[in-house]
């Protein structure tokens, strides 16, 4: 029987794989801030097409806005820090990049607990290095 288990993917920190995370970090800002400002825009459009009359409804539509600039500058806040987390790690030292799913075979007679464990892969610069 083949069984779902996680696995971790730690990449050791090098300089090249330094650069890519943090351009990727940098381009998730990037999109951020490009969201919040068609957010904005789109919203002003709406509220421009409201009845003026109706003024719970423009203070529910500015409401909503403000609340999802709210979340997207909390996730930009989140991914500085991790820039700035990233920016201070030495080389060499292990980084959770992420998990994947993995399967694991089992029968009759096995011990679970050593077959569905915590399972890592090890990459450096893209190429796996060791399995734990």
């Amino acid at each position: 029987m083949l069984l779902k288990q996680s696995v971790l993917v730690k990449a050791i920190i090098t300089e090249d794989f330094r650069t890519e995370l943090l351009s990727k970090l940098r381009g998730a800002i990037g999109e951020i801030d490009l969201s919040v400002q068609q957010l904005e825009n789109q919203g002003q459009r709406y509220l421009l097409g409201i009845d003026r009359s109706n003024i719970q409804q423009m203070l529910a539509v500015r409401q909503e806005i403000e609340e999802e600039k709210k979340k997207q500058e909390l996730l930009k806040s989140q991914l500085n820090e991790k820039i700035k987390e990233v920016e201070s790690l030495p080389a060499g030292v292990e980084y959770p990049q992420g998990n994947l799913e993995g399967l694991v075979e089992v029968n009759l007679g096995d011990d679970l607990t050593s077959k569905i464990t915590h399972q890592e892969i090890v990459i450096r610069d893209g190429i796996i290095i060791e399995i734990r």
